[in-house]
């Protein structure tokens, strides 16, 4: 037996798996479309990520990746064919899928819709979590909310003692009138304006000293001089600005307190928690974000393993940009004046609750997680492909052991397949696509004299060889179904790149039996 002998029974064999590789391939992938196993499959690992394989948190991961899928941004991603010919289609396709799910007793994944998508980018599905958790509603109204206790609680009030105090002393119940008025008014202005995102937070701070500094310099003008009253008073003023935000590094904790970090944010799921209590607080004081975000939090149910991870990846965001913060204060600290560091460190504080950084780490633990769960339905698909070899392997009698006892005894069907195999292979390219292939296959096949299917040349000679056979208890045909099956469920791009390899080493050994022919 040759080795160009071993080639050509090699190629036909591996050109017939190609073929009905193909075949199985398409018949897959027209079960998938109906039933639909990448979405079901997509939503599936959805529910594992959020539920952590917790058992007791699986019902509310599952009531709240249906919320999620009704968020606008992952409806947007299931597009659906319009028109009578689509509608006809999609009316098929869902009564197929009701009768699978009468059949295996499974649950409508998608709720009380009858489809979803079967992608969802890590950036669409943190930006759709975030948005069901209102993230930024809340960062607005919990910064809001201690701005206006700051301003209220460390600022009017105590300098409302302070000139009461001083009204009393000087038994003039309207010194200081117009001025305070005024300060209230200017306040009030700085608040609005932070609440219209027309300033910062740094900035609102800067803006409070300095409106503190007219209303003392007010004060100056109006009080006598040279007066132990004035100078008490005065004193107290300025020791009132110094407890604000006389220094960087107390403007800095003072930005810290006032703005809410992102393990506040987050934990504003568990109702038990003092972000949770302290937005209940404001809803008398803004009765609308806050009510309508409470009011949207207590018609949930947030499972206990996704709090857990979500209060996980804010710390994970808050040690990235800790981490950032550090190198960006080390990389530019000598190329800039003293001032221009105070204002970059005032800036860096403002980042440590900054929510992109929480999506980016949202993004990357839903990566992770559907990275694991495209293994999971790859060995789903690959026992469903399995499955349709055999099915094939059945239907078709596609025998391995009688197609290659045929390929090796019969030189007419050998070199048939073998030349066509060959020149199929020489006109596509090693990239070429499945569907292209399908084509080719389709016009090679129709001349072929393959030795599948029942008709009874076929069947007489497996009875024969059936005769012969070694292991009487296993029938030959089924051991040859068995192989077909295998070889099917490795795929046509397997066959397809084998083929190629063959046809060149096969191609490769005639080029150099020619060469020594002419020498």
């Amino acid at each position: 037996m040759t080795i160009p002998f071993i080639l050509e029974i090699a190629i036909g064999l591996v050109f017939i798996y190609l073929t009905l590789s193909l075949l199985a391939s398409e018949i897959q992938e027209i079960i998938g479309t109906l039933l639909q196993w990448r979405a079901e499959h997509l939503k599936r690992s959805i529910e594992v990520l959020i539920a952590a394989n917790d058992d007791e948190s699986k019902e509310a991961a599952q009531a709240f990746a249906d919320q999620l899928y009704d968020t606008p941004i992952v409806r947007s991603l299931n597009q659906e064919a319009t028109g009578p010919i689509a509608g006809f289609f999609r009316l098929i396709n869902q009564i197929v899928g009701q009768i699978y799910r009468t059949i295996t007793r499974a649950r409508n994944v998608f709720g009380d819709k009858t489809s979803g998508p079967s992608y969802i980018p890590g950036k669409t599905f943190a930006q759709a979590l975030l948005e069901n958790l209102q993230i930024e509603d809340l960062r607005k109204v919990l910064l809001e909310g201690r701005l206006g206790r700051f301003v209220e609680d460390k600022l009017l009030l105590p300098l409302n003692h302070m000139v009461n105090d001083l009204r009393a002393s000087t038994a003039n119940e309207f010194l200081l009138n117009a001025e305070f008025r005024d300060l209230e008014q200017s306040i009030g202005q700085l608040i609005s304006d932070f609440r219209e995102k027309r300033t910062t937070l740094s900035e609102t701070i800067d803006r409070l000293v300095f409106r503190l500094d007219e209303f003392i310099a007010a004060a100056q003008d109006v009080l006598p001089d040279n007066h132990h009253l004035t100078e008490t008073f005065m004193r107290r003023l300025q020791y009132l600005k110094k407890t604000l935000a006389s220094t960087t590094l107390d403007k800095s904790a003072l930005i810290k307190t006032i703005q809410p970090n992102l393990q506040e944010l987050v934990s504003i799921v568990d109702r038990s928690s003092p972000a949770y209590y302290e937005l209940k607080s404001l809803v008398g004081k803004d009765a609308g974000m806050a009510k309508a975000i409470i009011s949207r939090l207590d018609s949930q149910v947030f499972p206990k393993s996704l709090q857990a991870n979500l209060i996980s990846l804010a710390e994970k965001a808050r040690s990235s940009l800790a981490a950032t913060a550090s190198d960006t204060v080390l990389s530019t600290m000598q190329d800039l004046k003293d001032d221009s560091v105070s204002n970059l460190k005032i800036y860096l504080a403002d980042l440590e609750s900054d929510v992109q950084s929480l999506g980016i780490e949202v993004e990357a633990w839903f990566d992770r997680g559907m990275n694991r769960a495209s293994g999971v339905y790859r060995r789903n698909a690959k026992a469903v492909s399995l499955l349709i070899g055999f099915a094939i392997a059945i239907s078709l009698n596609a025998d391995s052991l009688h197609m290659l006892d045929r390929l090796s005894r019969d030189p007419a069907i050998r070199n048939a397949v073998t030349q066509a195999a060959e020149e199929f292979a020489t006109a596509n390219p090693e990239g070429a696509a499945i569907a292209q292939l399908e084509e080719e296959v389709d016009s090679v096949l129709s001349g072929l004299p393959i030795p599948l299917g029942y008709s009874e040349a076929v069947t007489d000679k497996q009875q024969l060889a059936q005769e012969s056979w070694f292991v009487p208890l296993i029938p030959r045909r089924a051991i040859g179904w068995l192989i077909t099956g295998f070889a099917l469920s490795m795929g046509a791009n397997f066959w397809f790149s084998l083929l190629k390899r063959i046809v060149n080493v096969k191609n490769s050994g005639k080029e150099e039996g020619e060469n020594k022919r002419i020498n």
